[in-house]
């Protein structure tokens, strides 16, 4: 009887135990959750709302362009859909392989120390919603195909084109990897993107990937550009960062 009992005790632990850990995931889960929905830009520092607030003038001062959605892929899971075809200065078959990257990526969110003045939530911290849209290798030749579909500022300059001629081995091959980081500051129904990037890290004849990026491109940055024009009293908020606001209907 005397085991009996003691097996019986240890199976409640463990039953307890394993709903500790449960509800631990899921406060841990719903603590950074994200709300579901398509994000539009608006102007905003680092989502902080800038410029006419008025429904009317709002409207008359934005852009109506659609940043990227977030879709729930099960309990805590996200994935999310850029618009690439924001992606102006883009080729058409560069906005469709950025994408066809999008239909397998991996999901993960943290929290980080916000630096001064970047948090809105009451522990002044940040939560990181992590996507990872591609890491693969690939060959040189299959990286100037991609770039030549990157026809941003970059490419205008001559930069890829300058770093690829310095090239020796033309059997190189490189680890690929595309992101997107959306960064939650604590203000509801908005998220900073704050990353969108490709980088092309050389491989060795061991497969190791080098530290440094051989090239890197800033979809970002390019997604930026042209919000606003040059000479727009707006278009200093879109120098580093834009952020993306729920739509809602009926808004």
């Amino acid at each position: 009887m005397q085991l009996g009992n003691t097996l019986n005790k240890t199976k409640r632990n463990r039953v307890f135990l394993t709903v500790i850990a449960s509800l631990a995931f899921f406060f841990s889960a719903s603590s950074q959750a994200i709300e579901a929905g398509r994000y539009y830009y608006f102007i905003s520092d680092r989502c902080v709302a800038k410029g006419p607030q008025t429904p009317q003038e709002r409207g008359a001062a934005t852009p109506d362009i659609m940043l990227f959605e977030v879709v729930p892929a099960g309990i805590s899971d996200y994935y999310v859909n850029m618009n690439t075809k924001a992606l102006v200065h883009y080729t058409e078959t560069g906005q469709d392989l950025l994408s066809s990257l999008e239909s397998e990526q991996a999901y993960t969110a943290g929290k980080a120390a916000a630096e001064k003045g970047d948090s809105y939530a009451k522990d002044g911290s940040v939560i990181h919603h992590d996507f990872m849209l591609q890491r693969e290798a690939i060959s040189l030749k299959t990286l100037i195909e991609t770039l030549n579909g990157f026809s941003q500022l970059q490419s205008d300059k001559g930069y890829f084109f300058k770093k690829i001629v310095g090239l020796s081995d033309t059997n190189m091959m490189f680890k690929a990897v595309t992101r997107v980081r959306l960064t939650d500051n604590g203000i509801d129904d908005r998220m900073l993107l704050s990353d969108y990037s490709s980088s092309y890290y050389p491989l060795d004849d061991q497969g190791n990937a080098a530290e440094t990026p051989f090239i890197s491109v800033d979809h970002n940055q390019a997604m930026r550009t042209d919000i606003h024009e040059q000479n727009s009293p707006y278009a200093i908020y879109t120098k580093r960062y834009v952020c993306g606001e729920r739509w809602e209907p009926g808004n």
